[in-house]
């Protein structure tokens, strides 16, 4: 449903540029992505010789095995995103400048199940009492993405090399446990403490760095 809604969104937004740009759209490609914010497609429209929107979704699942604090956790990283870019193409030149706005479904999923005692927080506990641990770490709903890239073009086809940062904000820390410990008030000052170690871990990803390759079809 949050995807749905999101989605909803960007429709919306692009519904509410048509009106304004109306006078001046024309097709300008659809295309294929992939790169580190996962695999999709894009359709762009040109509003003004030099500006073309685009239209973007993409996603993708990676494994994301990491030892944290002494937990080895198994896990995936979930991404998914949905947006509008514009691009600034000068003439002649193959370079142009991008910058965009995206619905964020980014997370983390971690889950560990020690075998042997482990040290949450401050205290050494049993496997018995830690039971499985789970981590969702999720980022701010909208992303900013800001960029450059380098196109290539062969009669009615392009290829394009875009890089830059794409900015998620903090991330957001869900740390659960099932153990037998689960409800007890000290275990879960001790959860706190290691779900302020993973924030730090994964504090670097509000700055996600965005570099997609591309291959349009041009009308």
């Amino acid at each position: 449903m949050k995807t749905i809604t999101k989605a909803v969104s960007i429709v919306a937004l692009m519904s509410a540029l048509s009106p304004v740009c109306a006078f001046a759209m024309e097709p300008a490609w659809v295309g294929l992505r992939g790169g580190s914010n996962g695999v999709g497609g894009e359709v762009g429209v040109r509003i003004l010789p030099t500006v073309v929107i685009r239209g973007v979704g993409q996603g993708y699942d990676y494994g994301y095995d990491q030892t944290i604090d002494g937990i080895a956790y198994d896990g995936s990283l979930k991404l998914g995103s949905y947006g509008l870019q514009a691009d600034f193409r000068p003439p002649v030149v193959p370079f142009y400048l991008t910058a965009g706005v995206f619905a964020n479904d980014n997370q983390f999923d971690l889950v560990a199940t020690p075998a042997s005692n482990v040290v949450i927080g401050n205290t050494s506990y049993t496997p018995a009492q830690v039971g499985t641990l789970n981590t969702k770490a999720t980022f701010n709903d909208v992303a900013y993405f800001l960029g450059a890239g380098l196109k290539f073009d062969v009669g009615p086809l392009e290829t394009a090399l875009e890089a830059g940062v794409y900015y998620q904000g903090d991330p957001k820390v869900e740390y659960t446990s099932t153990g037998l410990l689960a409800s007890n008030p000290s275990f879960q000052s001790d959860l706190a403490i290691e779900s302020a170690k993973i924030v730090d871990e994964l504090d670097a990803a509000r700055y996600w760095p965005m570099v997609t390759l591309m291959g349009r079809y041009k009308f």
